[in-house]
């Protein structure tokens, strides 16, 4: 063999060998949910009884600060999308990431339910909204296509891990030292470790001279390629106007609203309803704990599943699976039959990566987070007034009963409405300008 084709192997394979880009996106977005999504997410809910306790409140009321910022997020979902497709994710992660951790610093000061409101709602919460998970799931749409399932569930399953150890831990610091300290500690933690990962975050792989996924940049018909980071218009993509004329993004809504409003509900009184069921706080913590462990592995295998046979088949059974779950948690006792009807809701954690990924299926990447962000109005709709709803319940009939079996109707129903969404098509001469 010449020494010219010698280097032109040598340059082929170290070509085949060069990591793509996007998987630092990935495990940037992993680390930032795992421990930053996952406290101010599922940590919530740890807070949940010391809080009302420290402040004299009722279970109604010390939903009303997660509540009323779904509210705010409902609101700014439109608008944070549009600054991340126009800004990119660097910028707004960065500003996001310090808010929240500045937040909870102050927040550990507050010593009034008014004080505890307005910093949860105005500094945490808005910037959660921009640093979390729409911003984590529009960089990694954006990086992946044909791998956009199996990316989507690795930033979930490391949600979902983080939370296997960060709730019980938060639970041990606030039941030990407090409610504020602990809250001292997670602002801290979020200015010392998340806020530098803002940096891993590029625009787009056109801006470093690949497509999705790494493949090669697909040529212009005029035979030029993309350049300067521009995701090129296609059939594939959509503009926010034409996407909300379509009957997916409706029935998309729909299924997106009734998941949430149960997911999210659960997850806040996930500490309180395992009490009523005659668990200590500290060993609910350890089984929500233990869930979101074991939920990862299904996770990562039903997202690589996703990317071969479709999402809607499988977030349909998802939800069928939870919906079976929290039937199951009405009437069985102590901590094992418990856990092995919490395995069931593990369908709402696994359907969560798979359902932003189906956004980006039905509507491309150029306009994804504009488009996720007209979905937030709808589902944080519910998300305020449902978590309201079920501690009100609670407080009238002393039970959480209701809560659940009305939990498990919503989810049904969003099973079908997922399995019911069918790709859109547009004309070639309609394509987004």
């Amino acid at each position: 063999m010449t020494d010219s084709h010698k280097r032109t192997s040598a340059d082929s394979t170290k070509t085949r060998k060069k990591r793509f880009y996007g998987w630092n996106i990935v495990l940037a977005s992993a680390l930032t949910n795992g421990f930053g999504g996952s406290v101010h997410w599922q940590g919530f809910t740890v807070f949940f009884i010391p809080i009302s306790q420290s402040l004299g409140l009722t279970a109604a009321q010390t939903a009303m600060p997660f509540a009323l910022s779904r509210a705010e997020n409902g609101l700014t979902g439109p608008i944070t999308g549009w600054l991340l497709d126009r800004y990119g994710v660097r910028r707004l992660m960065l500003i996001g990431t310090i808010m929240t951790g500045v937040g909870y610093v102050w927040l550990s000061q507050t010593s009034t339910f008014l004080a505890f409101v307005l910093v949860y709602l105005f500094v945490i919460s808005l910037g959660s909204s921009t640093s979390f998970m729409q911003a984590s799931t529009t960089a990694i749409n954006t990086w992946f296509s044909r791998n956009r399932g199996v990316a989507m569930s690795i930033n979930s399953a490391a949600f979902r891990l983080g939370g296997a150890f960060m709730v019980p831990l938060l639970s041990v610091a606030v039941l030990r030292w407090g409610w504020e300290t602990a809250a001292m500690w997670v602002g801290v933690g979020m200015l010392v470790f998340i806020v530098p990962l803002a940096f891993v975050f590029k625009r787009s792989p056109e801006s470093i001279g690949v497509g999705p996924d790494g493949d090669p940049l697909k040529e212009s018909k005029s035979g030029h390629k993309i350049n300067e980071g521009e995701i090129r218009d296609s059939e594939d993509e959509w503009t926010a106007r034409q996407a909300v004329r379509t009957r997916a993004f409706w029935a998309l809504a729909l299924g997106t609203l009734l998941r949430m409003s149960v997911h999210g509900t659960i997850f806040v009184h996930f500490v309180p309803i395992l009490v009523w069921k005659g668990e200590s706080q500290q060993m609910a913590a350890n089984l929500i704990g233990l869930l979101a462990l074991c939920s990862v592995p299904m996770i990562l295998f039903f997202g690589w599943l996703s990317d071969r046979i479709g999402r809607q088949r499988l977030l349909a059974g998802c939800y069928i699976s939870a919906a079976c779950s929290l039937l199951l948690l009405n009437v069985v006792d102590g901590p094992w039959p418990i856990f092995t009807a919490l395995l069931l809701f593990a369908g709402t954690e696994i359907g969560s990566g798979l359902n932003w990924a189906l956004v980006g299926d039905l509507f491309g990447r150029k306009r994804y987070a504009f488009i996720r962000g007209l979905l937030s109005p709808i589902y944080n709709l519910a998300l305020f007034t449902t978590p309201v709803a079920a501690g009100w319940i609670k407080d009238e009939t002393g039970s959480y009963e209701i809560v659940l079996l009305g939990g498990a109707v919503l989810l049904i129903a969003a099973a079908f409405t997922f399995l019911s969404i069918k790709k859109p098509t547009h004309s070639p001469d309609l394509l987004p300008k």
